[in-house]
């Protein structure tokens, strides 16, 4: 098959996905209620969130601007990809397993226990557009071995293993990372809306969820309070309830202090990476302090939202949850990295 057959392919899986957001019933969509079983932080409300992204991804247009910035010419099907996936938010690992699809390579998938009814489902629904064998893509059971290279995502245990396992191949080995956000103390109702997003989407759980933010000195929390009650409604999942409660009591009975809008509480910490339920915060006095802290920390930051734009790692409030095809995890070229293996 051909780039554009691939293409075509990939942008009939985004009309569906676009489909399946108001229409359940189509394409042998195992449902909500057996994805949620699987894993209960994925509601209904984010995995129709994360269809609606790759919806507006996979389309010819996009799929076209993207990938005729790359040489397609070298025949990798003799070549074997491993891609072992994770499974914090839905379809997280689908990105990897595009740019593999596009690439012509041969790949072995490991879904995450967490993501296995989507990506699967997913995956399957490709192959049976496929005109080729479908041996060239392979969804394992068990662990990943005699691959000639391997894309793995995971925490920073897992990410040891990876390291020793596959040290003797090319790889892309990813471990936690976290996203940050700046206020300046002006931001519009808008902006602070488009704030809570990458806050509250994905219950905090992704890469690229705003987990730590740097506000100035005497900052009026009172407006970013109020655009936090566009995710009131997550009180109500008994799994981000459970955690806000437990945080809640852990930090009082440490005498920590903490402020709590309802839906989630505020401590004063430098750390990048926070408990669900949890958002830190620090305050500063000079956005040049913040950039120094952001360069000591830069293998653990994912992206940076804040309103006004100066650096390669930051994106607008509200798009933390919505990277381009281009816009690649770690800022490691995915496809680059697979098209010259």
């Amino acid at each position: 098959m051909t780039l554009q057959d691939r293409i075509e392919i990939l942008s009939e899986i985004g009309t569906e996905l676009s489909q399946l957001i108001e229409n359940r019933d189509l394409y042998d969509f195992p449902g909500y209620e057996k994805i949620n079983l699987e894993n209960s932080w994925f509601t209904e409300e984010f995995v129709k969130n994360s269809f609606n992204h790759y919806a507006y991804l996979l389309t010819e247009n996009k799929l076209t601007d993207w990938t005729k910035n790359y040489d397609f010419s070298k025949d990798l099907s003799k070549k074997t990809l491993g891609i072992i996936m994770a499974g914090n938010i839905p379809l997280v690992g689908l990105h990897d397993f595009i740019c593999a699809y596009l690439s012509g390579i041969s790949t072995i998938i490991k879904p995450s226990s967490k993501d296995s009814v989507l990506i699967k489902w997913i995956i399957n629904r490709i192959l049976k557009k496929h005109k080729e064998k479908n041996y060239l893509i392979k969804i394992a059971d068990g662990s990943i071995s005699r691959v000639d290279a391997i894309i793995a995502t995971g925490n920073n245990n897992s990410n040891r293993y990876f390291e020793y396992y596959f040290s003797s191949i090319p790889s892309i080995l990813r471990k936690n990372r976290n996203s940050i956000g700046i206020l300046s103390g002006n931001e519009t109702e808008e902006e602070l809306s488009k704030l809570t997003d990458d806050i509250f989407l994905y219950f905090g759980l992704g890469c690229r969820s705003v987990s730590l933010i740097y506000i100035p000195e005497d900052y009026d929390f009172n407006p970013l309070f109020k655009a936090f009650e566009k995710y009131k409604h997550l009180i109500y999942h008994h799994k981000y309830a459970n955690n806000l409660e437990y945080q809640y009591a852990v930090n009082i009975v440490s005498r920590i202090p903490v402020l709590n809008p309802g839906n989630i509480i505020l401590i004063e910490n430098d750390k990048i990476n926070s408990p669900v339920g949890v958002l830190h915060y620090k305050f500063y006095k000079f956005a040049e302090d913040i950039y120094k802290e952001i360069n000591k920390n830069i293998e653990d930051i994912q992206c940076v939202s804040t309103s006004k734009l100066s650096k390669s790692f930051e994106v607008e409030f509200g798009r933390t949850q919505y990277p381009e095809l281009n816009e690649y995890a770690d800022n490691i070229d995915t496809l680059k990295f697979i098209l010259t293996l």
